[in-house]
């Protein structure tokens, strides 16, 4: 009697031994899972941040683009302005040089011909 009380004894510790064990196996397994939460928690928030910060670069860099291409816009404007001034001013002057030029043949002798 004494040794089937101590062969059940010893079953029960076993399965008292078992149901520890599955216990620290599941509290382990839930603590890989809220790690594995943790993690992802931080790597979203991670990748926000470089989110925002790689879009405020790059709306920095289009604002300094678009600065320098309406600064372009505005000088070439500025400088077909000038030519157009310069055109007018102008126009009637080469006009009347290029009839002049055309129009009065005076007949000469080229450099180069003989006279025999």
């Amino acid at each position: 009697m004494l040794q089937s009380r101590g062969i059940t004894d010893l079953i029960s510790a076993e399965k008292e031994a078992q149901g520890r064990i599955e216990e620290a196996r599941k509290r382990k397994n839930k603590r890989l899972k809220e790690a594995q939460n943790e993690a992802k928690t931080e790597i979203e928030h991670f990748k926000g941040d470089r989110d925002q910060r790689y879009k405020s670069l790059e709306q920095q860099q289009l604002g300094n683009r678009n600065q320098m291409t309406e600064e372009s816009n505005r000088t070439t404007q500025v400088q077909i302005g000038d030519l157009k001034d310069q055109y007018e001013s102008n126009k009637g002057a080469l006009l009347e040089r290029i009839l002049t030029l055309v129009c009065d043949i005076k007949p000469e002798s080229h450099i180069n011909a003989r006279i025999d």
